[in-house]
């Protein structure tokens, strides 16, 4: 696409955006085209990109469409590295860090795919830098290659992991509660129920159990560990009224 075309789409994004309702005007005009074509697919993301800076946050349609179209980005060079600039324009939209992360890392991996060449490899490594800048923000994360997974593994690995993020922000959350309930308790002369003390070492084993499981891909078992994690948390906060 040419740089004429590509100012013309803009600027026709951010006039839609005035007119039509915003972003969800906007992707309902695009999930009717069905599949489009590269060049189709193009244009619309960047009337999206234009459309961002015109708003406030993000629409979550926003990622089920371009999930849904990831397929035609990822067979064309030039329509990849768009849509992978899409994605780190939306990190850097998003106020939770866990979405910020799982944006950042859809760019990251529709850029793997291509051909290393400079313009790749520059993408990659501002992409690189922006998640080390979100994962100073995170629980630890598990550790596993994005490359080194296939389609299917991605997807796979994408459940589990936002299924992660959260079971984590929740422990996180129960964690908080019980010390600050412990010490409120203690200048009382009080103590923390021993069944509390057991939940959190409890929550604490499976989660880290879940985050080694998914670092050996073992996704089914991890999904069963956060489910008891997620258990742990939610009777601790209960029992803090929360």
């Amino acid at each position: 696409m040419s740089l004429r075309r590509l100012v013309s789409a803009f600027a026709l994004g951010v006039a839609l955006w005035g007119q039509q309702g915003g972003l969800d005007a906007m992707l309902s005009r695009f999930e009717a085209q069905g599949r489009p074509n590269a060049d189709q697919l193009q244009r619309n993301l960047t009337q999206i990109a234009g459309g961002l800076k015109q708003g406030n946050g993000v629409n979550p349609r926003l990622r089920n469409y371009l999930s849904s179209v990831q397929g035609v980005a990822g067979s064309n060079r030039s329509v990849g590295i768009a849509m992978s600039g899409l994605y780190r324009q939306i990190g850097g939209l998003e106020s939770s860090p866990q979405l910020a992360w799982l944006n950042y890392r859809n760019a990251y991996l529709l850029l793997n795919q291509f051909p290393m060449d400079g313009q790749v490899r520059g993408e990659m490594q501002q992409i690189r830098r922006s998640v080390e800048v979100v994962e100073a923000r995170m629980p630890e994360l598990p550790k596993l290659d994005w490359s080194s997974l296939d389609a299917a593994g991605q997807k796979e690995y994408d459940v589990v992991m936002e299924k992660y993020i959260s079971v984590s922000a929740a422990a996180s959350s129960a964690e908080v509660t019980a010390e600050t309930m412990r010490r409120s308790m203690a200048d009382q002369g009080l103590a923390v129920r021993p069944e509390i003390v057991s939940g959190l070492t409890r929550m604490k084993l499976k989660l880290e159990d879940a985050k080694r499981l998914i670092e050996q891909k073992n996704y089914s078992l991890a999904k069963d560990r956060l489910a008891s994690a997620e258990a742990e948390a939610s009777k601790i906060l209960k029992s803090f009224g929360g």
